[in-house]
């Protein structure tokens, strides 16, 4: 990589289906290759470098695929891959071959955009206090680092070791500087350290600058840049302390989990008037244009959604490339009657919008996955969002975190919240195998699940798509994935 310009990915934005907001603050200039001395003159380079990192994790080999709805919720059971020759088949057998190219090239991708917010991060301290004020030095380098710590968490997850078992084990480099160079290879336990010390910095940062705080998402359309609306769609205050909440408490231990109980009773307490769950008109398009609309459902309950990315591509990128039912037996990503209705008991049950019954292309009747299906809603972001981290993880970690200090009342209560917004019924009893239940059917195509079966290194996990399979057998060294092969020849 030449270290005097940096790389801007731009993905094209559909013009009349996207609010102007979001094309202006997304949009950057034509070239994809811009001198740094230019580009960095002025804050609205510094803003377009950082759009630049959004606009790109909706990469296939990130958020709309191997950081989200694909390689995750496969290795977690959800989807049926039993045909012959599956494009997933190999993968969900946990095979070695598979996994390794499965995450390779998010490797690649995600230490690209950790360089480019590296490269940001290092002009804003040649900037700062001239060309860029306190808010805007606060925002741009605060979302920076909040970006380069969950992008080395998400590749953490994958290489890194079983944490509870294995926490001196080699995980993954940390990258810290804006040139492309080697980077040993840390323990997990110091790669953990430096993603935590990130993350409290940005913390520290957007405390101070971010209007999150105060205005919540700020989703109104001024007509100009709207550099300061929109934070549900950037990596914001509450969405950093809530990544923090996670990462304690994938690490597992004591004090990271008195941190991470800590972390998500404040986000739950300070964010939750402006991140509510959605309510049952929102889900079914009442609330959007007046009259309940299968093509205006808001199939991903977007209201409670702290960050997610962005992708006006969300229904070619996602739904037509593994869900749809056009699409042949080997490719095809999709759930049994079976499996669908032990995932949702009761018929109720909010996040069965996400589903549908129809047939595939050979006839059979199947549950196809259409969460992410195509839709035009006037105004509306939830079309285009792919959640990255929401407002219910956070109750499910502190129901958690309850259940081990055996505090059965807030457990069950934080575990009910999330249960009676999704509109079903409360619960007092199995609250281990609940929140594991709340696990599967909360995060369907967001790629959370398999990393709570690692967190806890379950022996085997159950076949989702259809629950008359047995379980799969799941060992310590199946959750862990090799590095790339490039990678491990490049430092040979």
């Amino acid at each position: 990589m030449n270290i005097k310009k940096i790389y801007l990915l731009i993905t094209v934005l559909a013009v009349g289906t996207v609010s102007t907001s979001c094309r202006a603050w997304l949009s950057v200039d034509s070239e994809d290759r811009i001198m740094e001395d230019e580009l960095f003159k002025d804050t609205d380079g510094f803003y377009t470098a950082l759009n630049g990192i959004y606009v790109d994790l909706v990469n296939a080999n990130l958020y709309s695929g191997t950081f989200g709805p694909s390689s995750p919720d496969v290795l977690a059971q959800y989807y049926d891959t039993e045909a012959d020759n599956h494009t997933f088949g190999s993968l969900a057998l946990y095979q070695n071959e598979a996994k390794r190219l499965a995450v390779s090239n998010a490797w690649t991708r995600a230490y690209l955009m950790i360089l480019n917010a590296n490269k940001i991060l290092e002009h804003c301290e040649t900037a700062s206090g001239t060309i860029l004020n306190v808010t805007d030095y606060n925002i741009i380098k605060g979302e920076c680092l909040g970006l380069r710590a969950l992008l080395h968490f998400e590749l953490f997850r994958y290489f890194g070791p079983v944490y509870t078992v294995s926490p001196g084990a080699d995980a993954i480099p940390y990258m810290d500087v804006s040139d492309p160079q080697v980077m040993p290879v840390l323990k997990a336990t110091e790669a953990a350290e430096r993603i935590l010390d990130d993350l409290d910095k940005a913390a520290s940062l957007l405390g101070e600058s971010d209007p999150v705080i105060t205005l919540g998402k700020n989703e109104t359309d001024n007509g100009g840049r709207n550099l300061y609306g929109y934070r549900n769609l950037r990596l914001n205050y509450f969405a950093v302390k809530a990544l923090a909440a996670r990462v304690n408490m994938y690490l597992g231990y004591g004090n990271n989990r008195e941190e991470a109980l800590r972390l998500a009773e404040e986000v739950i307490s300070e964010a939750g008037k402006f991140f509510p769950f959605s309510t049952r008109d929102e889900v079914t398009g009442q609330a959007a244009i007046g009259a309940v609309t299968e093509s205006a459902e808001d199939r991903i309950l977007s209201s409670d959604v702290l960050f997610a990315v962005y992708n006006v591509r969300r229904g070619e990128d996602i739904y037509e490339k593994y869900f749809s039912n056009s699409l042949e037996a080997t490719n095809l990503l999709a759930i049994s009657g079976n499996g669908y209705r032990n995932m949702y008991p009761e018929e109720g049950d909010l996040r069965t919008y996400q589903w549908e019954s129809t047939k595939d292309v050979l006839g059979n009747d199947i549950m196809s996955f259409v969460k992410y299906e195509a839709m035009e809603v006037d105004g509306k972001n939830y079309p285009y969002m792919i959640p990255v981290i929401r407002m219910s993880e956070m109750y499910l970690i502190a129901a958690e975190c309850y259940a081990d200090e055996e505090n059965s009342e807030l457990a069950y209560a934080r575990l009910n919240a999330v249960r009676n917004a999704r509109m079903t019924s409360s619960v007092s009893s199995n609250i281990k195998s609940n929140i594991e239940n709340e696990y599967v059917r909360e995060f369907a195509g967001e790629g959370q699940l398999f990393w709570y079966y690692k967190r806890n290194n379950m022996p085997s996990v159950p076949a989702l798509y259809d629950r008359s399979r047995p379980n799969i057998t799941v060992s310590t060294a199946n959750y862990v994935f090799e590095l790339p092969q490039s990678e491990d020849g490049f430092r040979d």
